[in-house]
Parts: C-alpha cells; structure tokens; sequence
C-alpha cells in the first residue's frame, strides 16, 4: 500500500503537467477590451515568452478572446473575412471554410484561444477544450495579423496586446 501511494506521489505531478493547456507556460504580454461603440464585444489576453515580443517571428503564444455576447460560426468567420480584406489578406477563401469546421458558436463568457507553436502551427481551443488545428505557419501569421500586425484595424488594441501602452 505505501509503494501505492508513493507511486501515485511520484505520477500525479506528472499526470498535472500533461493536462496543461500549452499556453499556461508562457506570460501574459498584454490585455485589451474590443468595444463596438458602447457594447463591449471581447476581451483579449496575448500570451507569450518572456523575453520582447516581435511579431511574426516570435513562437510560440497564444491569443484568448473572450466573448463578452454572441456571435455565431458565420459571425466569426465573416467577421475574420473582413478584417482579412481591410489589412490586404488575400485568398482567403480556403482558410474561411476551414475555420467554419473549428469554429463554434460562442455565449457571453466563452474563450476562443488560438495557440501557435514552434513550427507555426495554429490550435485553437473552445473553453479550453481542443477544437483543431491548421498546420500552416501562413495562416497562422495571417490569421494573427488581424490584432498583432502594424497593418491592423486597431492599433490603441494591439499596443495593449503588446505591453506598449504603458
């Protein structure tokens, strides 16, 4: 029995660490509020190393939105399209339908985040569960640009994003 108990000692901080989400390891770079005039639609946390943040390059982090309404796929994805085409991403139809297969619709207080990893893999998650991956680093920067490029729509947001409004 005592071999038990120290076995399971020994395993359970494993077994914690295999249920972490990858983006618990790295910092929180910066927080920012998204509004629509006066009706708050998300907050946003960007996660990243410790050391100074250079998008595109820097890998791996991770993006959380959350929702603070509803919105449903088609929302999200139109919505995607649009700030794609006002930053100059072009031919985006093909990541548009890949998103509308991992994208769920969200309530008031449901998180998307968007992690990507070293080789530029982007896994999005629904409340922290999985809901799919898009193995191509050209999304993943073009997907992220939305927030985190110069070329952005909202720039005040980014600079929260980034830590650089302080």
């Amino acid at each position: 029995m005592l071999r038990m108990i120290l076995l399971l000692c020994c395993l359970l901080p494993a077994l914690v660490r295999a249920q972490a989400l990858p983006w618990q390891q790295l910092q929180i770079l910066g927080e920012a509020s998204l509004n629509f005039l006066i009706w708050p639609v998300y907050n946003a946390t960007l996660y990243g190393p410790p050391e100074r943040f250079s998008f595109p390059q820097t890998r791996p982090f991770a993006l959380a939105l959350e929702y603070k309404r509803a919105f449903n796929t088609e929302q999200l994805v139109a919505e995607t399209r649009k700030q794609w085409q006002e930053i100059g991403v072009k031919d985006t139809e093909a990541w548009a339908a890949i998103l509308e297969g991992i994208f769920t619709d969200v309530q008031k207080g449901d998180a998307i985040t968007l992690y990507v990893d070293e080789t530029g893999a982007s896994y999005f998650y629904f409340n922290q569960q999985y809901l799919g991956v898009i193995n191509d680093p050209v999304f993943s920067e073009q997907f992220a640009a939305i927030w985190l490029s110069e070329k952005t729509t909202r720039p005040g947001f980014r600079d929260k994003l980034l830590g650089r409004d302080k």
